[in-house]
């Protein structure tokens, strides 16, 4: 199964438009951002621009990075944080986006390496439910732009490491726009099985950010966000499991062209080109694609 791919970008990013011209010259139809920097209004121009390169390519929005998180603790979201969230979806529905993705048990005011300590303080049950709550008050204002919401696995915790406690809270959610969105490279750091984490999530994987990394590294975890086939991740078993679950969304590649999109502070060296790793990502990934039916 060929799937539609989207490759996320620096929506500020010096050479925006060049990248956005090599993507849609090799068959790429929609992107994703991280995060939409500008307000309506305020930055009519540089959103204009935006747009333009967008019609100018052929180009369209399918996520963003949005603001995280979704509770400031694990009290609840006040009003001032809720305020925030919304302005950020009306950004990505002004850019035409139709996902906005959230670290799962993230916290405002909580850095992600006292996460479980927060967590544990209320307990998991009042956590859960809690930030169900939130979700369901976001993926409200989220359906009236037509946007989905989902929750994104990180390794900071136990808690959002796997999509099983992820899971856990969406069975707690009553919105229909609301799913899963699984991060190969954080799921690998954390010592998941990728291949497991789709079959895990079934029907709930709605989104995902996909890209390699060797997993962690003398008690290191880098998170590489390399093409895929350059780290250490089954690709054949995750393509596998895509087929399994009957998957029928594009597949999506975070972080591959660069932090940031810069060749030069990237991963290797400035020896690779932005084309360069479009085409190694693509090419690495039809082929994934093909071992995973024919072997």
């Amino acid at each position: 199964m060929n799937r539609e791919l989207v490759f996320y970008l620096d929506p500020r990013g010096n050479e925006r438009h060049a990248i956005m011209t090599a993507l849609a010259a090799r068959g790429v139809r929609r992107i994703g951002v991280d995060g939409f920097p500008w307000r309506p209004g305020r930055d009519a121009e540089e959103i204009e621009r935006f747009r333009a390169d967008l019609r100018s390519t052929g180009l369209t929005v399918h996520s963003m990075h949005a603001v995280p998180p979704l509770a400031a603790d694990a009290d609840g979201m006040p009003d001032d944080l809720f305020q925030v969230v919304a302005a950020d979806l009306h950004r990505l529905a002004a850019a035409g986006g139709a996902t906005a993705v959230y670290h799962a048990c993230w916290m405002r005011d909580v850095p992600p390496e006292t996460i479980d300590a927060e967590i544990g303080r209320v307990g998991w049950r009042t956590f859960a439910s809690t930030y169900a709550a939130t979700v369901d008050r976001i993926a409200e204002i989220a359906a009236k732009h037509g946007i989905a919401v989902v929750l994104e696995n990180v390794w900071h915790s136990t808690y959002s490491r796997s999509v099983v406690p992820i899971l856990d809270i969406l069975d707690r959610v009553d919105a229909p726009n609301v799913g899963i969105c699984l991060d190969s490279g954080h799921a690998h750091l954390a010592g998941c099985n990728v291949a497991e984490e789709i079959r895990t999530a079934g029907t709930r994987l709605k989104d995902m950010h996909f890209h390699d990394n060797a997993g962690t590294l003398h008690h290191t975890h880098p998170d590489q966000h390399l093409p895929p086939g350059l780290g250490t991740i089954d690709w054949q078993a995750v393509c596998r499991a895509l087929n399994r679950i009957d998957y029928r969304g594009p597949v999506v590649f975070e972080g591959v062209l660069g932090p940031g999109d810069s060749i030069e502070k990237g991963r290797f060296g400035g020896r690779l080109s932005h084309e360069d790793l479009i085409d190694i990502t693509v090419a690495n990934w039809r082929a994934f694609e093909a071992l995973a039916v024919t072997q």
